[in-house]
């Protein structure tokens, strides 16, 4: 009898440490993702249940996975939502897995997820260098057939350029996504599903299909993911906020091609006038990125006529991080536990 007493009791103490007290509340983020800017207060929405017959009120901890407190807020059985709030700085830029403690007790099941950023930082579309300099980038998303005559045209010219992939890409044809790794090509990011995210509105959304197409490139690729390309060009600084805090910057261009238009380049010889010819803003400069699609019209035998072009005014094509090198531009950091 005396053992089961002194069980029951060790039991009984050991329940706050195991997070499994009564009067302990039960916490559940309001929404999975969460974005902030550093111009603004940061707001995490909790909703709470199961908190027994707590009434002394305890302060809560907002903590992400390195364990710094981001936050902390005061609570009192009964109440049925928190909003904890802090004012972001630069050094907290970034991702953060979120989680919600009382002392050494975690109360929270699932995680929740804030992305940070400095919503005024401009994306890359052009980069200052006085090195010549020019980059080729090539969007892949619906088909995989081209890959291997891409490959060998730019193997010919001894270029290295990057692709921006899908994750459905990667998936529907993982042996090309591979050809192109190994052919020393650099990956970038182009969403899961190629969607328009703006007519999505939701964070949740946005976040998926950055965040797991950045994990997709990682685990069949064994690369991490620097660039981000919003599918059609489109994006806001909450997208932008969910590249960066995958340790990518969002990668426009300087010249379309307009590969993707039939009516325009099924004549090659429009698409390489309109990219080496025409006297537009920053048409043929250093530091411009072009934009070209694996499934675009004519694009292979666009590509042959063109970088012998370029080459010959003096330009070499590289990929866009180093542009970015050359022009002293800095990518965001990758998420904590992921190296590189």
């Amino acid at each position: 009898m005396k053992k089961l007493l002194f069980l029951l009791l060790v039991v009984c103490l050991a329940l706050p440490a195991l997070g499994l007290a009564e009067d302990y509340p039960k916490i559940k983020f309001y929404q999975k993702n969460y974005i902030a800017s550093t111009d603004d207060t940061a707001r995490v929405k909790v909703t709470v249940s199961k908190a027994g017959s707590m009434k002394a009120p305890i302060t809560l901890e907002l903590r992400n996975a390195r364990g710094d407190v981001l936050a902390t807020k005061d609570y009192k059985a009964g109440t049925k939502e928190l909003t904890f709030s802090f004012q972001p700085d630069e050094s907290q830029e970034g991702g953060h897995d979120l989680s919600v403690w009382y002392g050494d007790v975690k109360l929270n099941a699932d995680e929740g997820y804030l992305a940070i950023t400095d919503k005024h930082r401009k994306v890359i579309t052009k980069i200052e260098t006085d090195q010549p300099l020019m980059c080729v980038t090539i969007d892949c998303a619906y088909v995989g057939g081209p890959t291997d005559q891409f490959l060998e045209i730019l193997d010919k010219y001894n270029v290295k350029c990057t692709f921006f992939m899908t994750g459905q890409f990667v998936e529907n044809f993982p042996d090309q996504a591979i050809k192109i790794r190994d052919a020393g090509h650099e990956i970038g990011n182009h969403s899961y599903s190629h969607p328009h995210m703006l007519q999505q509105d939701n964070l949740d959304k946005w976040a998926s299909q950055v965040r797991n197409t950045a994990q997709i490139i990682r685990d069949t690729l064994g690369v991490n993911p620097r660039l981000f390309r919003p599918p059609f060009g489109e994006f806001n600084w909450k997208i932008s906020s969910f590249a960066r805090a995958e340790g990518m910057e969002v990668c426009m261009w300087t010249v379309d091609s307009h590969d993707w238009d039939p009516k325009f380049a099924r004549a090659p010889e429009n698409v390489i006038k309109r990219i080496t010819e025409t006297k537009g803003p920053s048409m043929i400069d250093k530091g411009v990125i072009i934009l070209f699609h694996l499934d675009g019209y004519n694009t292979a035998s666009i590509l042959d006529k063109m970088i012998p072009q370029y080459q010959e005014m003096g330009y070499t094509l590289v990929p866009v991080s180093t542009l970015l090198e050359a022009g002293g531009r800095a990518l965001p950091a990758l998420p904590y536990g992921i190296e590189e």
